[in-house]
């Protein structure tokens, strides 16, 4: 019994290996088959295959896999999701406590919608680490499902977040969005909702969609540019909608 606990614990821990080593690089883990020894099986189950070659735990696993003498493989999408939502967990949970640590940060939100068009916004939290020498850190917390983007839902919405994440927003000294009128609004706008909470949260707008909008503006000045971006516009419409 012991020993196949810990066959099992040895088994688990180079799956985590090969999630940190997927997610660090940004590659995807799954592809059009789920099972081992497949073309187009994935990342995930490709590393799993490279590792049995050279390592005799994961080789006497994938083994049992074959003879079926193993029904809990742990090579699983489920699984899969497991072991990257408890590596996720971890990782937050250790920004958090960075964040604690240095006690001031500012916030950084951005809102876009997915591929099936779900209003996301994202948040970033930026600290200045002390340890070993000054240096400026941001670092990304998830992203929040959105419902409505007034100005007063999206600062609840981060506000509830910060709480779940135990963070408090006394100690924001910043906040960075861009210049949409629900972000940057001086009566309804989120910075105007936080500050009135935290008048130290001092709102900083970003200065590249800053110079867009210029461009932008410079552009209505121009029939053919009007014209030109404004077919843009119904091309990428009309696109999109047959999705």
């Amino acid at each position: 019994m012991e020993a196949e606990k810990k066959r099992r614990q040895d088994v688990l821990k180079r799956l985590f290996s090969i999630t940190l080593s997927l997610a660090t690089r940004n590659l995807a883990f799954r592809g059009s088959s789920q099972s081992l020894y497949e073309q187009d099986n994935g990342n995930f189950l490709k590393e799993v295959e490279l590792l049995a070659e050279f390592d005799s735990v994961t080789e006497r696993h994938v083994a049992k896999i074959k003879d079926e003498a193993s029904r809990t493989h742990y090579l699983a999408q489920q699984t899969q999701n497991e072991i990257i939502e408890i590596v996720s967990s971890q990782t937050v949970r250790t920004i958090v406590a960075k964040i604690q640590e240095v006690k001031y940060y500012a916030i950084i939100l951005d809102c876009t919608p997915d591929i099936s068009h779900k209003e996301q916004m994202s948040l970033v939290v930026r600290i200045v680490e002390l340890v070993p020498k000054p240096d400026i850190k941001e670092y990304f917390l998830g992203f929040m499902n959105v419902v409505e983007t007034t100005g007063l839902n999206l600062s609840n919405v981060v506000l509830e977040k910060l709480r779940e994440l135990g963070i408090s927003f006394e100690d924001c000294r910043g906040q960075a969005y861009d210049n949409g009128a629900n972000m940057k609004g001086k009566r309804q706008g989120v910075q105007a909702s936080l500050l009135q909470l935290n008048s130290r949260a001092v709102f900083v707008p970003c200065a590249a969609h800053t110079m867009n909008l210029v461009i932008s503006d410079a552009a209505k000045s121009s029939m053919d540019a009007n014209g030109y971006f404004g077919y843009l516009q119904r091309l990428f419409c009309f696109s999109d909608a047959q999705k």
